[in-house]
């Protein structure tokens, strides 16, 4: 490296550190932003820094509606028979009762310690997942997702499911005998996994024949347990009590959940003779589509289709790693990239502007996200550890 290079990249950590100090939020856009341009150590340090904040901003959420509902079951945990309860799944969603139990144990009951632990896993796994699919862009990958509006509504209320759905992913990236691992937690997770799985099953069936014997026994004797402990019973009244409870999609939502799915696949169509055409980015592809139809299929149904379309709501930018893994030059993989996040940052920004109005119940950074400057988080966080944590709203 020569001295004007070492001179301009020390003019940018300051320009950094002075943004980050007066704006965690902006700080961290502006370092993913830059990171394809850093060394892979340089990335690797920032990583820890992106990382970090993600876990303390939405750890510093007011807990409201799904969110408190699962600190009133973390309260009880030690009355609760993790492998029975009901409500999470008919008994299958036992991973999160696990954390909690452990979390409870550990942290003497502490609330603040269950969200830093859950947002912690969530995080973790998000940056893996995005590294396992390019090392070069893997923090500006991991920023889109942050910073896309369906992904910041969603992990402030689907936690089960969305830790589901990083296992999924963490399934595919590693495409190998762990992928069975991951299959099992992403199911106990949630049970939505069923569906990813079911297809990968179905499209790669021919490589399956040898144990076809076994699985398809297995299957069957899955689905009667099913049937036995009421779980078909219990996604119909889901169903029901959706329509009831729930409003629909706003047609804002829907533009917002389509425009940057429909897009990533225009690019895919575009570069397709470039793509990284290896089983496990064809088959992102499938569910991509998958998730697209689930989406339009459960359109009227309300608080459905953006929960069975979850890959396509909260997780758009992942659909890039056929492209990110291709034949494609580093220019091209980063003005990809750059166009996400500028989709993706009108909404995000309506959003934030929303909660600082405090219009809504995501109360990022003490209703400041965009504004808090270190000092209002480190603030935040003192208080969050050393005082009783003040819910927003109690839950159902």
């Amino acid at each position: 490296m020569n001295i004007s290079s070492s001179i301009i990249k020390m003019n940018v950590f300051i320009l950094f550190m002075l943004l980050f100090c007066l704006s965690p939020l902006l700080g961290v856009a502006a370092i993913c932003i830059f990171s394809p341009f850093l060394s892979q150590l340089e990335r690797n340090i920032a990583s820890v820094v992106v990382v970090f904040f993600s876990i303390l901003f939405y750890a510093t959420l007011q807990p409201f509606g799904d969110l408190a509902e699962y600190l009133h079951v973390y309260n009880n945990i030690n009355n609760i028979d993790i492998f029975h309860y009901t409500r999470f799944g008919k008994g299958i969603e036992f991973f999160i009762l696990v954390i909690m139990k452990v979390v409870y144990f550990l942290a003497e009951d502490n609330q603040f310690a269950f969200l830093i632990t859950v947002y912690t896993l969530i995080f973790t796994l998000l940056i893996f997942v995005c590294k396992k699919m390019t090392k070069d862009f893997y923090l500006l990958l991991f920023f889109s997702v942050f910073f896309s509006y369906g992904f910041v509504q969603a992990n402030s209320y689907f936690i089960r499911q969305i830790l589901s759905m990083l296992f999924v992913f963490m399934l595919i990236v590693e495409w190998n005998k762990k992928s069975i691992v991951y299959g099992f937690l992403s199911i106990i997770s949630h049970t939505s996994a069923i569906m990813p799985i079911g297809l990968m099953f179905i499209k790669y069936i021919n490589q399956f024949k040898k144990a076809l014997y076994v699985i398809i026994p297995a299957l069957i004797v899955g689905l009667l347990l099913l049937y036995h402990i009421g779980f078909y019973d219990y996604i119909f009244s889901k169903l029901i009590s959706a329509n009831i409870k729930f409003s629909t999609l706003k047609t804002s939502q829907i533009i917002i959940y389509n425009s940057q799915f429909v897009f990533i696949f225009y690019l895919l169509y575009v570069y397709r003779n470039k793509l990284n055409k290896e089983a496990n980015s064809i088959f992102l592809i499938t569910f991509g589509l998958f998730s697209f139809a689930l989406f339009w299929g459960f359109i009227n149904i309300p608080a459905m289709s953006n929960r069975f379309a979850l890959f396509m709501c909260a997780f758009p930018g992942l659909l890039l790693y056929p492209l990110l893994s291709g034949d494609i030059n580093f220019k091209s993989k980063y003005l990809i990239l750059i166009s996400i996040v500028s989709i993706n940052l009108i909404p995000a920004l309506y959003l934030f502007y929303n909660v600082a109005l405090m219009g809504s119940n995501l109360n990022f950074l003490g209703f400041k996200p965009i504004q808090s400057d270190i000092f209002d988080l480190i603030t935040l966080i003192v208080n969050r550890i050393t005082e009783e944590l003040p819910y927003l709203t109690q839950g159902n």
